[in-house]
């Protein structure tokens, strides 16, 4: 398994490269680009080309950044039209064409980041590849909004797919680095917390924020369109309202007359092209304003040079009702629409009908003119046919405001397209701006808690190598002090052996009288040969801690000499009192249960010797009297305490 492993973050990053140098060939952008330099960077790695690698991630982060800073800048320091301006010096294509997505370029960067920093645990780069991980995953969610977004924040399919590959590629390379350490997983957990709140927070502000601006231009095409039918409303009374004029008098208008009620609309209505007056026969008989193209419409049958506009006119010739054309080519040029009032005189007698041409570009620019033509595109269509356009057409953002108007019983459509600038100058930045920050404290919140978790880590193993160190060193005192016990202490029986007997003589340099009684078990060879050393063993334990208790009763130091011998000190005490207590022992041992196999009583004999001399004890003269006097009784029967005398005036 680790070497499957090992083999597909060696290959991922090479199928990486060729896919992202495949998109650089078929669609050339940043997007590709950075990608090449990534994968390139990663393969660096792997062969261990250090200064290739730093110059490849460096580059990469470097090509994103304008655009990424792009996204920050608010639009009082840097316009958008300024973005624009660089980026066509650079490419002649638009700003939003030309920089990556903003999601793709923050995952990019931090892919790069995380490979700079050597997928180092300690300098966060398990967060960077798991935020762009995030990133990249987030990309293929579809949008909630009824609208198209205005910015691009997802890339395109293969571009995921080969930053996928690419992200792949560093964690199998990496995670055997970081498995195992639990501090990396305590540190990690809240920091991911955190980012996936930055990025919920961040899809709500600038879905928001979007939102916002769309419902913002919706209102303004709105308020156009409510105004273009307000606007035609006003004229269409106004026309109405100049016919009724006539119906004051019974002749038919002069020419003066006419003059005279036309200027007054034409001044307000400033797209009427022609109010003229047209008689029961079709004839343009007044004509207003007197431009070139009216005058020479003059005495013309509008049934004959305009038949399509002819079943709107009769019915106003007969002072029946009003009409007006389909959208047709007016005699004036371009296209338009004639309205046709009746004319009644004062008993009601149709005298003609007035006839008034609206021409629409005319219309448009007088009624769009307080739209500023830099922010977007207003079109009047019908159906496919453009009636009129206002405005700069250029770079069209993706959102398009369509409404009807009505005009009289024509249904027309006015279209309201913002431009991409235009849209990106007035979307709020803060939702980038949240995003970005969110991931430096998050960052900062994981190389904060990594810090602590791994202090923590060390001190814990700290306290541990401490708590061993003390324990092997209990251990070893415990096992020291053993030692030593067993440097002065017989194993068998439990009491001072000969070591501790003879280090004691030193101590008591300074004590008299001091007597030495030196102990011997009678015929104690019988009990090991007729009972057996389990059986002479216990008898040996048994009366090492009968004499110890005695003698230390005493004040004195009981050991075992060697063997069946054993050895007494007894300070302070002269020969008969040193006597005494030697006889007392013996009779102890004599009352004892210990016996040998023919029932007898287990005795002992004992030799004492007493030094008294100022002069430093001479422990060998008195072993050797002590051992005399032993032998003394031994020689006397046995179960008995013999006394030896050392000769002082044969030292003197």
């Amino acid at each position: 398994m680790p070497f499957l492993i090992a083999r597909a973050a060696h290959w991922l990053p090479i199928i990486a490269a060729c896919c992202a140098v495949t998109l650089v060939a078929l669609h050339p952008n940043i997007s590709s680009t950075a990608l090449v330099l990534v994968a390139l960077a990663q393969l660096s790695t792997l062969k261990s080309f250090r200064w290739l690698t730093c110059l490849l991630c460096i580059s990469a982060i470097g090509l994103l950044l304008p655009g990424l800073i792009s996204y920050l800048t608010p639009e009082s320091w840097a316009s958008t039209a300024d973005w624009q301006t660089l980026t066509r010096w650079a490419q002649p294509v638009a700003l939003e064409s030309f920089r990556a997505p903003l999601l793709m370029t923050l995952a990019l960067q931090l892919s790069a980041l995380a490979i700079l920093l050597r997928q180092r645990a300690r300098l966060g780069a398990p967060l960077l590849l798991l935020a762009a991980l995030l990133l990249t995953g987030l990309q293929p969610i579809p949008s909630s909004q009824p609208f198209t977004p205005l910015l691009r924040y997802t890339a395109n399919w293969p571009s995921l797919l080969t930053l996928g590959l690419l992200l792949l590629g560093q964690y199998l390379l990496s995670v055997r680095y970081w498995r195992g350490k639990r501090y990396l997983i305590n540190a990690l957990w809240p920091a991911c917390g955190l980012l996936i709140a930055v990025l919920m927070l961040w899809e709500k502000l600038h879905h928001e924020a979007e939102q916002r601006l769309y419902q913002q231009v919706e209102a303004r095409a709105q308020q156009a369109t409510h105004q273009l039918s307000l606007e035609i409303n006003t004229h269409l009374n106004a026309m109405r309202g100049f016919a009724r004029i006539w119906q004051l008098q019974r002749s038919l208008p002069t020419y003066q007359q006419w003059t005279d009620q036309a200027a007054g609309y034409r001044q307000d209505f400033t797209y009427l092209i022609n109010i003229a007056f047209v008689t029961p026969d079709s004839v343009i008989r007044h004509v207003y304003p007197f431009t070139t193209s009216n005058l020479s419409a003059l005495g013309r049958r509008l049934f004959d040079v305009q038949p399509a506009g002819r079943e709107a006119l009769e019915p106003a010739l007969r002072g029946q009702q009003e009409g007006s054309t389909d959208i047709i080519e007016l005699l004036q040029g371009g296209t338009g629409v004639i309205h046709y009032f009746p004319v009644l005189n004062a008993d009601g007698v149709p005298l003609g009908a007035a006839a008034m041409a609206v021409s629409f570009p005319l219309f448009a620019e007088a009624l769009f003119a307080q739209l500023p033509a830099e922010q977007g595109v207003t079109r009047w269509h019908n159906g496919t046919q453009l009636l009129a356009q206002h405005g700069d057409a250029t770079h069209p953002g993706p959102w398009l405001f369509d409404s009807q108007v009505n005009l009289l019983d024509k249904a027309l459509t006015l279209s309201y397209q913002p431009r991409w600038e235009y849209l990106a100058s007035q979307l709020s930045r803060l939702p980038t701006i949240s995003l970005v920050t969110g991931l430096l404290l998050t960052y900062l919140l994981y190389l904060v808690l990594y810090t602590f978790q791994r202090l923590g880590h060390q001190h814990t193993a700290m306290q541990n190598s401490n708590a061993d160190l003390q324990q092997e060193i209990r251990k070893r005192s415990k096992l020291q002090q053993e030692v030593e016990w067993l440097a002065r202490h017989d194993e068998l029986t439990g009491i001072a052996n000969r070591r501790h007997f003879l280090e004691q003589a030193d101590t008591l340099q300074s004590v008299r009288p001091i007597s030495l009684v030196l102990f011997d078990i009678d015929y104690f060879k019988r009990i090991n040969d007729q009972l057996g050393h389990l059986v002479g063993d216990e008898h040996l334990h048994f009366f090492a801690q009968l004499g110890k208790s005695h003698i230390e009763y005493h004040g004195g130091v009981f050991a075992r000499y060697g063997g069946e011998e054993f050895v007494a000190w007894l300070p302070s005490h002269p020969l008969p009192s040193a006597f005494k207590v030697a006889d007392e022992l013996r009779q102890k041992l004599a009352t004892s249960s210990l016996t040998h196999a023919d029932g007898k009583p287990l005795t002992l004999s004992a030799g004492v010797v007493t030094f008294n001399c100022p002069k430093d004890v001479d422990l060998a003269r008195m072993m050797q009297t002590a051992d005399e006097a032993l032998y003394h009784a031994k020689h006397n029967g046995r179960n008995r305490v013999e006394c030896g005398e050392i000769n002082t005036t044969e030292d003197a």
